[in-house]
C-alpha cells in the first residue's frame, strides 16, 4: 500500500478540488445547470478513470508484470503526437467559428475537452489495433 499512498493522496486532493469547484460554480451561477452537469460528469469520469488505472497498476504489480511495457509507452507517444496535430485542426475550427460561442470560457473549455477526447480516442485505437 505504500507504493500507492502518493497516488491516492493526489487523486483525493484532485477530487476535492474539482468537487469544490462544482459547488462553487453552483453557488455562483444557480441557473446554469448544463455547465454544472457537464462538470459533474467530467469529474465522475476522471475519478472512475483514475480508480481503474490504479487498480490495474496494482494487479500488474501483484502478478509481477511491469506496470507499463514498451508497447504502451510507444502507443502513448504516438497517440500524443497525433493528438497534437489533430488538436491544432480543432483549434483552427474553433477560431473560425468563434462567433458561435457566447463566451470565451466556453470556447476554451470546448477546445481543452476536445483535445483530451482526441488523445483518449487515439490512445484507445492504437492500443486495440496495434497499428502505428
Amino acid at each position: 500500500m505504500k507504493k500507492y499512498k502518493n497516488e491516492i493522496v493526489i487523486g483525493s486532493l484532485l477530487m476535492l478540488f474539482f468537487a469544490g469547484s462544482v459547488f462553487w460554480l453552483a453557488r455562483l451561477e444557480p441557473g446554469s445547470y448544463l455547465i454544472i452537469s457537464i462538470a459533474a460528469i467530467t469529474i465522475f469520469l476522471g475519478i472512475a478513470s483514475f480508480t481503474w488505472q490504479l487498480l490495474q497498476k496494482k494487479r500488474d504489480l501483484e502478478s509481477g508484470a511491469p506496470t507499463e511495457d514498451e508497447f504502451t509507452e510507444k502507443a502513448k507517444l504516438y497517440a500524443g503526437s497525433q493528438a497534437f496535430l489533430y488538436s491544432l485542426y480543432l483549434w483552427l475550427l474553433i477560431f473560425v467559428f468563434n462567433a458561435s460561442f457566447s463566451k470565451n470560457q466556453e470556447m476554451l473549455g470546448f477546445g481543452i475537452l476536445g483535445s483530451a477526447l482526441i488523445y483518449g480516442m487515439l490512445l484507445w485505437y492504437y492500443k486495440n489495433t496495434s497499428e502505428f
